[in-house]
């Protein structure tokens, strides 16, 4: 499928139509909790992409304000650096401007995930090669979705901003702020024009990268693709999806763009696009955020709890198979762990009778939010009563259908895992991020 197929179909022109007509209308009721990268939090209700944009917050490494102007500035610096060094054929140059946009997407951990792969493809001499031809499939003009050769070879949460910041025309971050958004804003579509029994359109299916960010924490029936895999034996399949998933939102974004003139209409062309992707972040952080545009549909806590332990029992399967490995819990009386996986691909195990799961996004939000240093509680209270510097405090905060008490588990893990230690053998625990 190419860019003219694409825009062709009758779905997605009715979509883009809807989309830039309500971009004006849409409600956004903006909760978002304070964090690292949120200090203070937002608590707003807005009307609107473009007052949407004025609230935009990142308050990355480095940041003043993290305001959209700011991160604005910055997106165009971390471009122009990663486009010379590719340009140079320069793969030291490509490494270094690879790892500020990772920095500034909150990666801390460079043991894993993106940073390794990279740094292979750049101890290859490869990796300005690979960034050059997969920046070309990437064009939006002339992307071609294949299913059988994606553009990349390898897709998550960390790279899509890499290969985004590539490009010269827009190429969105999908990670899965964004991914939720969109699909919500699909399927509020689809409502608003009574298809909601119909199947969804392969054109506008967006798949999720993490549970506990999805469509279906705003319309818990609808019509959602599975959640993309970061485990090693999916990766080839993920990064088809998610390549396909990048290309089309960018088909989407500039279509919508050139129907609503409006829409951001004081930016450049390629800022246009990553506004309108910055505005798509936002409502990502909870797409509950969109609840008043339509009545009734909010999911209430045991439906959110459901959604999540499906996301759970899907990791458990996709890591069956994988070697698991015994570890102690870091208080006295917790017992043993049986766990298997990494914070690239996500952990599960059980802890005595209980099974755990943690996808990969849950953890390198956690991770990122706690620089190198940091020190907290472990917190892993079951009556969900943790003190609010503690890591069962955070867990009840950011994903409310899980309980505290896995803080245990989670913290023997990074501790086994060199991600962090224990401050000294005193109870209650208290652990270094390292």
């Amino acid at each position: 499928m190419n860019r003219t197929t694409f825009l062709s179909s009758p779905q997605v022109i009715a979509f883009t139509d809807w989309l830039a007509a309500c971009s004006d209308t849409l409600s956004i009721d903006l909760d978002i909790k304070s964090t690292r990268f949120v200090p203070g939090g937002i608590q707003t209700k807005v009307t609107g992409f473009n007052a949407l944009l004025q609230n935009y917050r990142w308050h990355a490494e480095g940041s003043e304000t993290g305001d959209w102007m700011e991160t604005r500035q910055r997106l165009r610096e971390l471009s122009s650096a990663l486009k010379q060094a590719i340009a140079a054929v320069d793969d030291e140059a490509v490494l270094s401007a690879c790892k500020a946009i990772l920095m500034w997407g909150g990666d801390r951990n460079f043991r894993v995930g993106a940073m390794p792969y990279l740094t292979d493809l750049s101890r290859k001499k490869s990796l300005a090669q690979y960034l050059e031809t997969s920046c070309r499939a990437f064009t939006l003009e002339s992307a071609v979705i294949d299913e059988r050769s994606p553009q990349a070879a390898k897709m998550n949460s960390m790279l899509t901003k890499v290969h985004a910041l590539a490009s010269s025309d827009g190429l969105p971050i999908y990670d899965s702020r964004v991914a939720a958004a969109i699909a919500a804003c699909v399927e509020l579509w689809r409502r608003d024009q009574g298809m909601k029994q119909l199947p969804l359109p392969q054109e506008l299916a967006f798949p999720s990268t993490m549970p506990s960010r999805s469509v279906l924490h705003l319309f818990d029936d609808a019509q959602a693709p599975s959640v993309m895999s970061y485990a090693a034996a999916a990766q080839t399949d993920t990064a088809a999806r998610w390549s396909s998933a990048k290309i089309r939102l960018g088909w989407l974004m500039s279509a919508t763009l050139a129907k609503a003139r409006h829409l951001f209409a004081t930016e450049q062309a390629q800022d246009r696009m990553h506004a309108f992707e910055a505005c798509l972040f936002m409502i990502g952080y909870n797409v509950a955020s969109l609840q008043h545009n339509r009545p009734g549909f909010c999911l209430d806590h045991k439906k959110r709890a459901t959604l999540e332990r499906v996301g759970r029992e899907q990791l458990r399967r996709e890591q069956a198979s994988l070697p698991r490995k015994t570890i102690s819990t870091l208080t006295r009386d917790d017992g043993k762990l049986v766990y298997a996986g990494q914070v690239e691909t996500g952990i599960s195990g059980t802890w005595g009778k209980t099974a755990f799961a943690f996808d990969s996004e849950f953890l390198q939000v956690l991770l990122a939010e706690f620089p190198p240093g940091s020190e907290l509680g472990l917190g892993a209270s079951v009556d969900g009563n943790a003190r609010h510097d503690t890591l069962g405090f955070w867990i009840k905060q950011h994903y409310p259908a899980t309980s505290p008490k896995y803080a245990s588990a989670l913290a023997a893990v990074f501790v086994d895992q060199g991600l962090a230690e224990r401050v000294d053998e005193k109870i209650p625990v208290r652990l270094r991020i390292l």
